[in-house]
């Protein structure tokens, strides 16, 4: 039976990410993945944005987290090449309700630890000067210049990519199925009947984090699902925007966007909708396609919603009691961590994440830098 000293469970962006900082030690790393390729869950169906940090609720982990996290990508995009462009975010309002909210984001962003230089407010006037197909009955907006737009699932790759040049090993199509331990070991099955053994298990399994943790016997938390669905114009409207704008916050999420994609084409949504199936995160359907069209027009009325090539869907796992991240060890044992409610801002905290996960693994094994770990992971089809 093979043996390794920690188990990552899960290869999306997060599991990626933890992979990929981990392999900085002298530690044998297994990542498990039930797919045939990584990131294929809630890593594909993902905007792709790395938030500049106004959103999150003060004083949660995720508020912390977000801002840490977009601040190491400096790291991350200085080591390694994959696709991303820095962008303004605009959080533009309709009524003197929405410019409350704007102001209490303002306000949020800066306890959140954004520089004052980064947010901004805006005048109905600055607002159309920056972007003129915006609805004319814009009242003013919120102005973040520190976002980053990348594509999450190249970026995945990159990351696990990187990885395995330093060691890292990734067995994909292998679903987990059960999990024992005997004398400080963690017998993990997988569903083709291979056996592994690690001393520890970091828990990243997306949707599934609470079924994993469960199987291990915690049954400390339970995830539901947040479904949003997107739709993506063709290239001819390119230019309609220039900046990621996002509705004030509503019951439809964290703010529908109408935003410039990296290979050219205009994103609009997500909706969102909750405690759909953990098996039907990636549904389409007409009520909210038609929704997307909707707010898309009410936020750009000129924008041609006909132009349409491309739906998908994407989901967030929610940890409803906090509704933050939870990120901590099993109660009754510091060996078995999860990292589970990856709501957004899930991808523009990744970097931080896997930093607070090695100083959890570090409170249960020792960790000694390798000498000769490589931070460079070069892309052929990039250049910067």
């Amino acid at each position: 039976m093979n043996k390794y000293d920690i188990c990552i469970i899960g290869a999306g962006i997060i599991g990626s990410s933890i992979a990929r900082e981990l392999s900085k030690y002298n530690k044998k790393i297994i990542v498990l993945e039930s797919n045939l390729k990584v990131g294929l869950e809630t890593s594909t169906g993902n905007s792709g944005l790395v938030h500049g940090g106004f959103d999150p609720t003060p004083g949660k982990l995720n508020a912390k987290l977000n801002v840490l996290g977009k601040k190491k990508y400096e790291d991350w995009i200085s080591q390694m090449e994959f696709p991303f462009v820095r962008i303004d975010s605009l959080v533009v309002g309709f009524d003197d309700l929405d410019l409350e909210h704007i102001n209490m984001l303002y306000k949020r962003g800066l306890i959140n630890g954004l520089n004052p230089d980064e947010i901004k407010i805006l005048t109905r006037k600055e607002v159309l000067e920056k972007e003129p197909n915006i609805s004319p009955e814009v009242k003013g907006a919120l102005l973040c210049n520190s976002s980053i737009a990348v594509d999450p699932v190249v970026l995945t790759e990159t990351l696990m990519k990187n990885a395995i040049k330093n060691g890292v090993e990734l067995k994909l199509n292998s679903k987990v199925i059960a999990i024992s331990k005997q004398n400080n070991l963690f017998e993990i099955e997988i569903e083709n009947g291979e056996k592994i053994n690690s001393q520890i298990i970091i828990n990243v399994a997306g949707h599934y984090a609470d079924v994993i943790s469960k199987m291990a016997g915690h049954h400390e938390f339970d995830l539901v699902t947040k479904r949003g669905e997107y739709r993506v114009l063709e290239k001819t409207e390119a230019g309609i925007v220039n900046s990621v704008v996002f509705m004030v916050p509503t019951i439809h999420g964290k703010g529908i966007i109408v935003a410039p994609t990296l290979d050219g084409h205009v994103l609009v949504g997500p909706t969102s909708e909750d405690f759909v199936p953990k098996n039907e995160t990636r549904l389409i359907t007409k009520s909210k396609y038609d929704l997307i069209g909707d707010i898309g027009k009410k936020l750009i009325p000129n924008i041609n919603m006909n132009k349409t090539c491309l739906s998908f869907s994407g989901s967030r796992p929610i940890e409803p009691k906090n509704d933050d991240f939870w990120i901590k060890p099993a109660a009754n044992d510091n060996s078995f961590i999860n990292v589970a409610g990856m709501k957004s801002p899930g991808l523009s905290s990744a970097p931080a994440i896997a930093d607070l996960v090695i100083e959890l693994v570090m409170k249960t094994t020792k960790l000694e830098e390798k000498s000769n770990w490589d931070p460079i992971q070069r892309n052929p089809l990039i250049h910067k």
